[in-house]
C-alpha cells in the first residue's frame, strides 16, 4: 500500500517534519531524507503495533487566508 508523506522545511529552526497523510504520524530530522526515512520507519512500526493494516483515518486538506 501506498501512504502520502508530506515533507515541510522550516527555515527559522532549520528542521524538516515529514507527516502522514491519513495516519496519526509526525517525524523531525534533520534532512528531508532522514524525515521521509524516519516516516517509513513509522508507517511500518504503526502498522505492527496495531497487528494489521487499519482503515486511514480520513484527511481534508483546507487553506486559510490571514
Amino acid at each position: 500500500m501506498d501512504y502520502q508523506v508530506v515533507s515541510e522545511y522550516d527555515p527559522e529552526s532549520r528542521a524538516h517534519t515529514a507527516t502522514v497523510t491519513g495516519l496519526p504520524i509526525v517525524v523531525d530530522a534533520d534532512s528531508e531524507e532522514e524525515a521521509v526515512q524516519l516516516a517509513k520507519e513509522a508507517i511500518a512500526l504503526y502498522f505492527e503495533e496495531a497487528r494489521g493494516p487499519k482503515e486511514p483515518v480520513r484527511v481534508k486538506v483546507v487553506t486559510v487566508a490571514l
